[in-house]
């Protein structure tokens, strides 16, 4: 009887706890959400500087130029690619292929990594930008980047509205 009880006491504290810590990551997930929205009228800083560890990524409809990643962000189409964009590219290729359409087929690349590229079609008047928040992982003297899993594009439209 004792030990039945024992084991019923011990089985609603791993169900409240369980209970409490989903919750308290659920708030804690939409007040994330929240604010990398802009919500509430602030953003998560980006880069080497953010705490937590997390990247912060813009969605749809944000303006580049107003956040905080726009620090970070590195013109990479229209062409040509300035001085500047091929520093922060540092461990990538770039290839660039004209569509039918008019629109162009950016494809980024890391140079010891083929099955990990990523491609963008930049269509007539966007601009594709290359975002490099961390450019300490990178080795310029081996063109190496040693986390390129934190390196991508973001295209915008004319008035720097993310697509």
């Amino acid at each position: 009887m004792n030990k039945n009880l024992i084991i019923g006491l011990l089985l609603l504290v791993v169900v409240i706890e369980s209970g409490y810590l989903l919750w308290g990551r659920n708030s804690s997930y939409r007040g994330m959400m929240q604010t990398a929205s802009g919500a509430s009228g602030t953003m998560p800083a980006a880069g080497p500087n953010a705490r937590g560890g997390r990247q912060m990524m813009l969605t749809k409809g944000q303006v580049l130029k107003n956040s905080p990643i726009f620090q970070y962000a590195y013109q990479l189409v229209p062409g040509p690619i300035p001085d500047a964009t091929k520093k922060a590219m540092t461990g990538f290729s770039v290839q660039e292929a004209a569509q039918p359409d008019g629109s162009t087929l950016v494809t980024l690349m890391p140079k010891d990594s083929e099955d990990q590229k990523q491609e963008y079609t930049v269509k007539q008047g966007q601009m594709l930008y290359f975002i490099e928040q961390t450019p300490a992982d990178d080795q310029a003297d081996k063109d190496l980047d040693l986390n390129y899993r934190d390196d991508y594009g973001i295209i915008t439209d004319g008035n720097g509205i993310v697509q």
